[in-house]
């Protein structure tokens, strides 16, 4: 065996485990990230679901039911 290789391999063993562990903490940004994703994706569901109802009411009121609905509605209180 070498005499350089003992060397070698005792350096090597704290740079893998530096590696890996800059590895690891790769690996929980992208899960932190994945995670945010999710809860932006949630949010603008959310948001979507929001607009939808809005414009759902909004059709309703506009729409010429809605005020013969109402005026149907005063003359009957009268």
């Amino acid at each position: 065996m070498s005499p350089i290789l003992v060397p070698l391999l005792a350096l090597s063993i704290p740079i893998v485990a530096i590696v890996l562990r800059a590895v690891q903490r790769l690996q929980d940004i992208e899960a932190i990230a994945q995670a945010r994703r999710g809860q932006q994706d949630q949010r603008f569901r959310c948001f979507d679901d929001l607009e939808r109802r809005v414009t759902q009411m909004e059709r309703h009121v506009t729409s010429p039911e809605f005020d013969l609905n109402r005026k149907l509605s005063q003359l009957a209180q009268r």
